[in-house]
């Protein structure tokens, strides 16, 4: 585990080897153990390395047998034993035992064709020294980032934006163009982000660059489901699905350190512990997160689960009067840009406590994604009914409803009013707006203008609303905002996390399964419960789904409102946004305590911590607007 930073241009070269290692130091929480270098008369490239396989020969660069390739490499490969035999099998030559060498080589041999051959999380750069072109990829799902600013004859990339911008070649100004993306979503579409010149590679994409930087940008993978129509029961899906979930669990547990796991309660973490449990001769390394507020805390089920396998379990308590505006600015630092997610906070917590035992640990993250165990999934499938409603009807009813609530205040009267509204937009938009934070009539409100945010513009209208909620899930929620926030605030406090759901093969399992095994009557994980029932207390497919995140109405203490105060009015923000609707925002997200036709504390809270993070972020960096 590693982040890389890198400058290719053709100036001058003390000016681009200084700029090179500032980006470098701003990543040393990335990798304590090691650092890396290499430079010639086009581009310099540097990282820092995280030792977990080869700890005493996976220095980097690394390169090639034939001396033509080196590479900087940031991630795990799960399958480099495999893959090295097929290199050893066409005689290639190993210097080291690292999965690093087994990339560069296997890209020597099988060009960019490697890449369905990985399995593990990774961004790279392959340099070519002879032609002087550059070879870039990224994982499948987005586990690892790679940004890039690219611009005048100037290509600067990093595995962090703080690092990117630590290079002082470029002045940082704000994209407005997709501004209305991230209020709307709280995240931008890539490959664009909230910085002009600025880019991320995507998802499942490579990218090759000649010496005069230009690029070439493609992508790799195919996530089309075909339902095997040969598996007829959920004992068939149960006994297909298993042996890639074992595969996945037992390739994820290869280290050379010690090793962990996350344990929340809920199905996914919870099989992993299970299965890494039954394929390790020692006990587990268990970590899980108790929160104060009913609702949120499952750390009652972790314990039997704890219990079942004899792990040795620790409980990492967090309070909820304990905010401190560091963990807020912590965030921002290694981030990069605003990001709305708030559970970013107890995974600071959390990985900086686990990092204290273990270097690496596995975690239940794309489980929910991969096997459809959102219940907002039902909830697009209610609102699908209800669009076949005439819309003259929808209509009255929206504007009956919603009048008589004017007097009830109640909370379910304003999520029926919803449903009936943005019941009549079509499927493609409908999706979308089951994960806005902000409608359009609040961002109108905001700024006067509809600003511009993505539409699902892949949407399949050949396969399922199911499948297509999923896929948007995959596309966009896992590697903008989950993803974001594992990476980020794990390599913060220099802790590897492995996420098995996310195993190219189990994937891709996945998308043979027909749906009634993924969801049926209001239960996700069809598959998952079935394979696991044998493995797992019955308390943990019983109790309520509560996902990992924080009651942010409860951490609204003193230190939280004037940092709120501060922030929401900050000069830039008036200047972008409409005062009265600051206010407003303002005053909900910070006052109100309960539910009511308004919307609820949780949406009305996370408005307001969206845009304290919008502002803080301007301010940190000195983001021109």
């Amino acid at each position: 585990m590693c982040g890389i930073v890198g400058v290719i241009n053709q100036g001058n070269k003390y000016l681009r080897e200084h700029a090179v290692r500032d980006m470098n130091a701003a990543i040393f929480h990335r990798g304590p153990d090691d650092d890396g270098f290499f430079s010639d008369d086009l581009c310099t490239l540097a990282m820092r390395r995280l030792s977990i396989i080869d700890l005493d020969n996976g220095k980097q660069p690394i390169y090639s047998d034939c001396g033509k390739y080196c590479i900087f490499f940031n991630g795990e490969i799960y399958n480099y034993l495999e893959l090295k035999n097929l290199l050893l099998s066409v005689n290639c030559l190993f210097k080291t035992n690292s999965d690093t060498e087994v990339v560069v080589n296997l890209y020597k041999y099988f060009g960019k064709g490697m890449l369905n051959k990985l399995h593990g999380m990774f961004a790279f750069c392959i340099y070519n020294i002879d032609s002087k072109r550059f070879f870039f990829a990224r994982d499948r799902f987005g586990e690892k980032p790679l940004y890039y600013y690219n611009f005048e004859g100037q290509f600067i990339f990093s595995s962090e934006i703080n690092s990117l911008l630590s290079s002082k070649l470029f002045l940082p100004r704000l994209n407005r163009s997709k501004l209305g993306s991230y209020i709307r979503l709280s995240y931008v579409e890539e490959p664009f982000t909230l910085l002009e010149y600025v880019y991320t590679l995507p998802p499942g994409n490579f990218m090759e660059i000649d010496h005069n930087l230009n690029i070439h940008v493609g992508s790799y993978v195919n996530n089309k489901a075909v339902p095997d129509r040969s598996i007829k029961t959920i004992d068939d899906a149960s006994e297909f699905i298993k042996p890639y979930f074992v595969s996945a669990v037992k390739k994820q547990m290869i280290s050379d350190v010690p090793i962990g796991a996350f344990l929340s309660g809920g199905i996914d973490s919870s099989s992993i512990v299970a299965m890494m449990a039954e394929l390790s001769s020692k006990p587990i390394k268990t970590f899980t997160v108790k929160f104060k507020t009913k609702g949120y805390d499952e750390s009652k089920i972790a314990q039997l689960v704890s219990n079942k396998y004899q792990t040795d379990h620790n409980e990492i308590v967090v309070e909820n009067s304990q905010f401190k505006s560091e963990q807020f600015w912590k965030i921002i630092d290694h981030v990069g840009l605003p990001f709305a997610d708030s559970s970013a906070i107890p995974t600071d917590i959390v990985t900086s406590e686990i990092s204290k035992h273990v270097k690496v640990a596995l975690s239940g993250d794309g489980g929910d994604e991969v096997f459809g165990g959102y219940t907002v999934f039902d909830w697009l499938s209610k609102l699908s009914r209800v669009s076949k409603l005439p819309k003259g009807i929808s209509e009255f009813g929206y504007v009956g409803i919603s009048t008589l609530n004017k007097g009830l205040n109640s909370n379910k009267l304003r999520q029926l009013c919803k449903a009936l509204k943005i019941s009549q937009l079509s499927t493609d938009r409908l999706i979308q707006e089951t994960h806005a934070l902000f409608d359009m009539e609040e961002v109108k409100s905001l700024n006067d203008v509809e600003l511009d945010y993505p539409i699902f513009r892949d949407y399949n209208s050949s396969e399922s609303l199911l499948r297509n909620a999923m896929h948007y899930r995959v596309k966009y929620d896992l590697p903008l905002d989950m993803l974001v926030k594992v990476d980020r605030m794990s390599m913060a406090n220099s802790l590897e996390v492995r996420s098995p759901f996310l195993d190219p093969d189990l994937f891709d399992a996945s998308l043979l399964l027909p749906e009634q095994y993924l969801r049926s009557k209001g239960l996700g994980k069809v598959v998952i419960r079935k394979m696991m029932e044998n493995h797992l207390p019955v308390q943990v497919f019983n109790h309520p789904k509560s996902g990992f995140s924080i009651p942010l109405h409860d951490f609204r203490n003193n230190e939280f409102k004037l940092l709120a105060e501060e922030l929401i009015l900050e000069k830039h923000m008036i200047e972008l946004f409409n005062i009265d609707s600051l206010k407003k925002i303002l005053h909900g997200g910070l006052y109100e305590n309960s539910n009511s036709a308004n919307g609820s504390i949780y949406r009305k809270t996370h408005q307001l911590w969206s845009l304290m993070m919008l502002s803080g972020w301007i301010k940190r960096f000195n983001i021109s607007i």
